[in-house]
């Protein structure tokens, strides 16, 4: 609790101040009654008093954090309000594309464990989420299991809990070491016959469909997630190529996609889609209205071009697997590693060649020169 001032003493608001027979003390209390700092010395030392006042008063200025009040929930709230605080220029602060993607792992968390205090979550929890996760159903009763999302909200939650140990709700973190849900990786690689159906048919509809075959083709091109293509702005094309920043980090470097007609191509043809009247011209892959897609209307023109992928294939008898932009990146590194280019990782501005390796590399078989 945070009382009155008995008497005017000169101090900010909520630092307060004892001078006891043997011990002189100063601090900072929050509203949530925790002491933010809080300082002590000798009563008989006058100066060390002096020092310490002064130093409380200057530190009180800059405590803007309190501690989160209301369980778990209230946790979750403190650590996206944390994020949120971060400059851009701090490491620990997450790109905007994966806070988005946490605050919907988090509202399954919260679903889950809002109404639990923070000291009550413990590991044995976390193995009863992951097994709901392998034994849930869609909204019409089907099995849907959900093991690799169940691994991912886990991670989230541990480094939520992390965050209380800093503000001081917990001693350790009860998520460590927690084994997750065996998931099987996804290694499909996308053929050149599907990628050019999918550019066929987008060009056979025009419009929206066109916009989406021609942006799987571009991040297939240029080896780029998701994200980044679909906020590709046309300031980033230059004379010599495509100007890409990475989009989970921009503190990273820039990597320039140099030209080749196929790129030139693409990117023409994209620019020329006519959009509505009213529509700007910034986003090269933006939707008719001239705005960058939102991820669940980028999903919808997706499944429409797919689909008519899928009828088209049927019809020809020719073999078609429905597919993504997430999709596209893997079939980017794979074609030029099959290729032999030596800037595979350039491109895709990662610092670990390990990951290119373990998650992009879909190629099904190995080529190599014989010994001496």
């Amino acid at each position: 609790m945070i009382r009155s001032r008995l008497k005017p003493d000169g101090l900010p608001f909520r630092v307060y101040e004892r001078l006891g027979t043997r011990v002189y003390s100063i601090g900072y209390k929050m509203k949530s009654g925790v002491w933010a700092f809080r300082y002590d010395c000798p009563a008989n030392d006058a100066a060390e008093i002096r020092a310490l006042r002064r130093q409380a008063i200057e530190e009180s200025a800059r405590v803007v954090e309190d501690r989160p009040e209301g369980g778990f929930a209230s946790l979750v709230q403190g650590w996206f309000a944390w994020q949120e605080s971060l400059p851009a220029s701090d490491t620990r602060k997450r790109a905007a594309s994966t806070i988005t993607e946490n605050a919907r792992e988090a509202a399954n968390l919260v679903k889950a464990w809002g109404h639990f205090q923070v000291s009550e979550i413990t590991r044995s929890m976390a193995y009863e989420y992951l097994d709901a996760c392998l034994q849930a159903t869609d909204k019409n009763g089907k099995l849907r299991p959900r093991p690799e999302k169940g691994n991912k909200e886990i991670s989230l939650a541990r480094l939520v809990l992390e965050y209380g140990i800093r503000k001081g709700l917990l001693e350790a973190n009860p998520l460590d070491k927690v084994t997750k849900n065996k998931t099987a990786k996804d290694k499909r690689y996308v053929t050149n016959e599907e990628m050019d159906l999918a550019v066929e048919i987008g060009r056979k509809f025009g419009g929206a469909r066109l916009i989406v075959a021609l942006a799987l083709r571009t991040a297939w091109l240029c080896v780029r997630r998701s994200v980044e293509v679909r906020a590709l702005q046309r300031d980033a094309i230059k004379d010599t190529g495509i100007l890409w920043q990475d989009g989970k980090n921009r503190r990273k470097p820039a990597v320039l996609i140099e030209w080749s007609p196929e790129l030139s191509a693409t990117i023409d043809e994209a620019i020329a889609i006519k959009r509505n009247s009213v529509a700007g011209t910034m986003f090269v892959f933006g939707n008719m209205r001239g705005q960058p897609y939102t991820k669940g209307g980028w999903k919808a023109m997706l499944d429409d071009l797919m689909r008519e992928c899928e009828k088209a294939a049927a019809e020809r008898l020719v073999g078609f697997v429905k597919f993504s932009l997430q999709d596209c990146r893997p079939k980017g590194v794979s074609d030029k590693l099959e290729r032999g280019d030596t800037d595979t990782q350039d491109a895709t501005l990662h610092s670990n060649a390990k990951m290119i390796e373990t998650i992009y590399d879909r190629r099904k078989s190995r080529k190599a020169t014989p010994a001496a």
